[in-house]
């Protein structure tokens, strides 16, 4: 009696394709595999691109909270002096009153410079991506 030859699931499995059918997927592969990789390129550039503009915007957000603090500490350190050298104790009062309310308009006004510049950074920053999403939205929209 003869042997059966036994057969793997692997082999049974393959398909026999030609070397035509195969060139062929990868010519129409080719442009899909470009146009994935230059996307990713061009996201690559402009996240970096915001990358550096969101340094750029937090440093100028960080040297103009120190100015501002700065000037407050300056401003508070020529209140106490000016306190300290009153007359009266109700002088003294009307020098620190004005130096509170004073530091509360200050602070406030500040505070909206700062929430400017903030909003303009992130403006500036997300440019870049904003960019490219539209240019990707124009592509979808004209295929």
């Amino acid at each position: 009696m003869a042997k059966a030859k036994k057969t793997s699931a692997r082999t049974k499995a393959q398909p026999k394709t030609s070397g035509a059918f195969e060139a062929l997927g990868l010519k129409q592969a080719a442009p899909i595999v470009t146009r994935v990789q230059d996307g990713l390129r061009e996201a690559g550039d402009a996240f970096r691109q915001a990358g550096g503009t969101m340094g750029h915007e937090s440093r100028k957000v960080a040297l103009t909270i120190v100015s501002h603090v700065q000037d407050n500490v300056i401003r508070s350190f020529e209140a106490l002096r000016e306190t300290i050298e009153a007359e009266t104790f109700a002088e003294a009062v009307k020098i620190q009153q004005h130096a509170m309310t004073d530091m509360f308009r200050r602070g406030i006004q500040q505070f909206r410079e700062v929430s400017e510049i903030v909003g303009q950074s992130g403006n500036k920053s997300l440019k870049p991506i904003t960019k490219l999403v539209s240019t990707l939205r124009d592509a979808r929209k004209a295929a």
